[in-house]
């Protein structure tokens, strides 16, 4: 077997990965993204590249002899101006500039795949970061927060098939906001304005996208995330059990919803849609 390699963008969670992946006896290479990667790597083999440097990324896992990768960390697109593509990457930005995320990630996966590099799950190195059915913290919801709870699943199902958000926000019977291309942090920063604060039942529900490679883009959610979600007023935070990741650790993440007195929750029903489903068609 080969080595591990890790492309780590912003936050703890890829550093995590390293540290476990070498309690199992792996020599992780890190590939720090420059402008995104911001955690410690200096108890690693790691080189630090530009995200438009492709070519260069890849000759560095083969000469590391790499023949795994995990995807790791909060990536924020950069624009144009910002990026340093060099020949391998111009080339793959034309195939995917304008692409959803899952779309993006799948053409970046096939691409390392040709030269016998496999994109592996990052729960495969931390599986106790998986949420499982059934999990609930806190209070039950009251009647308010199911409905909202109810309609935010309703509404992802239904747009799984297309490559647009994981997340919605909804208060009782209406939806708030849908997350886009501006991301999680930025759809909760325009919701706070949004909400009647003299009613109850404002959730967040995140799930997987009925297509979406696990292995390249699960749902994750943590600390950072709670917070701005507390601050936005939402109490509130569903998610699809087996299908979603946290950034920080189990215990972590409580004591943050404990301070906030917010429910996590995976108790969610996700109904069939045949548009989802093409075997169903």
């Amino acid at each position: 077997m080969g080595r591990l390699g890790i492309i780590a963008a912003r936050g703890t969670l890829p550093l995590e990965l390293a540290q476990a992946a070498q309690s199992r006896g792996e020599r992780p290479y890190i590939i720090c993204l420059e402008g995104q990667s911001d955690a410690d790597y200096s108890a690693f083999e790691h080189g630090i590249f530009a995200p438009g440097q492709l070519k260069a990324v890849t000759r560095a896992l083969g000469q590391s002899g790499c023949d795994r990768l995990l995807l790791a960390g909060k990536f924020t697109r950069p624009s144009l101006r910002q990026l340093k593509l060099d020949s391998t990457g111009a080339a793959l930005l034309g195939r995917l500039a304008l692409k959803g995320d899952d779309t993006a990630l799948r053409l970046i996966s096939d691409y390392f795949a040709s030269h016998q590099i496999t994109v592996l799950p990052n729960t495969d190195f931390l599986p106790e970061r998986l949420l499982a059915k059934g999990y609930h913290f806190g209070r039950p919801l009251n009647e308010g927060e199911e409905a909202a709870l109810r309609l935010g699943v309703v509404l992802l199902s239904a747009i799984g098939h297309l490559d647009v958000g994981q997340a919605v926000i909804a208060q009782q019977d209406r939806i708030l906001a849908i997350e886009a291309a501006e991301g999680t942090a930025a759809m909760i920063a325009r919701t706070a304005d949004l909400i009647d604060n003299s009613a109850d039942g404002v959730v967040f529900v995140k799930m997987a996208k009925s297509r979406q490679d696990k292995a390249l883009d699960m749902p994750v959610i943590g600390i950072e995330t709670i917070e701005s979600l507390a601050k936005a007023g939402v109490q509130v935070i569903a998610v699809e059990a087996s299908h979603t990741m946290l950034a920080d650790s189990l215990e972590a993440v409580e004591a943050v919803l404990d301070d906030h007195q917010m429910i996590l929750t995976t108790h969610l029903e996700v109904p069939a849609f045949p548009e989802n489903n093409p075997e169903e068609k």
